[in-house]
């Protein structure tokens, strides 16, 4: 376990750190791109799980529109996150990059929360299937840390 959180922590401190707008932008994409296969795979998981579920109960169009919900949902966090991330490293001062910080994952996690209970309330979306696809950047992460060769 320890290895692995070493590995995690090694692949996140290798990454460049931007000095631009531009720079943050182009990091951010490079690892969206590179976490598309992971997205992928998992959705393919997700969505063979919601079918072999509508085989013994019934097929419910909500499990498919929380999946694609959750998804938009995490790619827009991704991208949200990565401005950010590039805006807190820039700051000069680590005081006001720590408040930035936190007021920035507030805001983040209030926003999917009110969003997100509004779907559910509505019956709009499984509440299930919206909140899975918030974990693929995290398996996404494990997984490449678990093959990291490099510690």
């Amino acid at each position: 376990m320890r290895n692995l959180l070493r590995k995690q922590i090694n692949v996140i401190m290798t990454t460049k750190i931007p000095k631009k707008r531009n720079e943050a932008i182009e990091i951010m994409l490079t690892e969206l791109k590179g976490m598309i296969p992971a997205l992928l795979i998992c959705n393919g998981i997700v969505i063979t799980g919601c079918i072999i579920y509508g085989i013994f109960e019934s097929h419910d169009v909500r499990l498919y529109i929380g999946l694609l919900i959750g998804n938009a949902a995490t790619i827009g966090n991704f991208c949200y996150l990565g401005f950010k991330a590039g805006n807190i490293v820039r700051m000069r001062n680590p005081k006001r990059a720590r408040v930035y910080a936190t007021a920035s994952f507030f805001i983040r996690y209030i926003g999917a929360f009110i969003i997100f209970g509004l779907f559910i309330y509505f019956g709009i979306v499984n509440p299930i299937t919206i909140l899975i696809p918030l974990f693929y950047p995290k398996i996404h992460y494990t997984i490449k840390a678990m093959f990291n060769k490099e510690v």
